[in-house]
């Protein structure tokens, strides 16, 4: 891959995205992100037609991630490239300008920040309530980034932290009109040792990237259910559809769902996907002391396949689930020519269940794939802001403006 890019600087494949570039600044961001997305395509074709094979998601990804002008879409190589078909040499090395309270947002000249200054200054839909400008909420991602680093090198963590409160509450407690913030200040102070002087957030911020698998589910559960004969229920069964190595490795934040579900003894979790790192029959996870005092139990199953064939391959032994879920699954591009079957299944099965979405955009599209499929979606359940998404956005990495964020959006829910 590292090959196939440095020959794209040699070839007229550069040159002719120039063709795609504004002759002025502007701040129509459907016009910008088109002139993205038309840029990406045509340097993922050449790259391959270098590599002779189709480029992973890992390489889409790393192409995806260029810096660009904000009101132009310029990347260093294209400024490069220009400046060297124009023959201004002395312009040659020139590169983007990162914004100097920031650094995460750029523009290619002085006059396109002049151009960009008011949209990056305002308040941004996408930030904490709509309060913060893109740059106020570039300059706490960086600030959570460093947080994290932090972190990781005094608890030597070897990716995200995953924690889950241990307590058990008492009664279950609709999550209507409660906050992250409310719910897991206290208990992230006793299990870290976080003196009152110290804000929580970050820690906050940190947990949530995870621990929104769980209180998703949730949060579903209780918009798809009239009453809450559900949170009695002795075994309570979710399907994890288009699983992945990230539901395995966080298995300890489903247990979140017992401990705020008290009359329920079993969760079992189906994990279903076709890249599932193994398959695995029904087996019973570790769980924390007072589960296992009391008798209650997490049961994991993993299956590498399709949702839809896995049903099929079921036959009739299948049992339809209290709710199928499926966290960032990309149905609307990285992964859409794999869900179309699915979506049909569950809506003529008439399963209960719930996509998230990393973004506004993935969200809006997976809802129009959902009704086209005949879905009838719950007005909570998307396409909406994920009041239980991740608290720990970042830049959209395909786009100048905007955040995304783990399961920070719903983009669909039904039965």
């Amino acid at each position: 891959m590292c090959k196939a890019l440095n020959a794209i600087e040699k070839s007229s494949s550069v040159a002719v995205a120039t063709i795609f570039l504004p002759r002025e600044p502007t701040t129509d961001l459907n016009y910008l992100h088109d002139i993205i997305r038309r840029h990406i395509s045509l340097t993922l074709r050449f790259c391959e037609r270098y590599l002779q094979r189709e480029v992973t998601l890992f390489e889409e990804n790393l192409v995806s991630d260029d810096p660009r002008c904000m009101v132009c879409t310029r990347t260093d190589l294209l400024i490069r490239t220009e400046a060297a078909m124009n023959g201004t040499t002395s312009d040659y090395y020139r590169r983007l300008i990162p914004c100097p309270e920031c650094n995460l947002s750029f523009c290619c000249s002085p006059a396109h920040w002049e151009a960009a200054r008011a949209l990056h200054h305002a308040p941004c839909e996408e930030t904490s309530g709509g309060m913060l400008s893109q740059c106020e909420m570039n300059r706490e991602v960086r600030a959570q980034v460093n947080f994290d680093a932090f972190l990781a090198e005094t608890m030597n963590l070897h990716g995200a932290l995953i924690w889950a409160p241990v307590r058990t509450l008492s009664a279950w407690m609709s999550l209507e009109g409660l906050s992250w913030e409310g719910e897991l200040s206290d208990e992230i102070r006793k299990s870290f040792g976080i003196p009152a002087s110290l804000s929580t957030m970050p820690w906050i911020r940190a947990i949530s990237d995870n621990l929104t698998m769980g209180m998703t589910i949730l949060y579903a559960l209780e918009k798809l259910n009239d009453g809450d004969a559900w949170t009695r229920k002795h075994t309570l069964t979710v399907h994890i559809i288009g699983a992945w190595v990230i539901e395995v490795a966080c298995a300890i934040v489903f247990e979140e769902i017992l401990h705020r579900l008290p009359e329920v003894n079993t969760l079992k979790l189906v994990l279903c996907g076709p890249e599932m790192p193994e398959s695995r029959r029904a087996f019973e996870w570790d769980t924390c002391v007072e589960c296992k005092q009391r008798g209650r139990k997490l049961i994991h199953e993993h299956v590498i396949a399709t949702y839809h064939e896995f049903v099929q391959n079921s036959g009739s032994a299948f049992q339809p689930p209290d709710l199928c879920v499926a966290f960032n699954s990309g149905a609307s591009q990285a992964s859409k020519h794999t869900w179309p079957p699915t979506f049909e299944l569950l809506v003529q099965r008439r399963i209960p269940t719930s996509f998230t979405s990393f973004d506004r955009e993935e969200a809006e599209g997976e809802a129009a794939l959902l009704r086209a499929a005949g879905a009838t979606l719950h007005p909570a359940l998307g396409p909406a802001k994920n009041p239980w998404g991740s608290m720990n956005p970042v830049p959209t990495p395909h786009q100048v403006y905007g955040f995304s964020a783990s399961s920070g959006w719903l983009a669909g829910g039904f039965r």
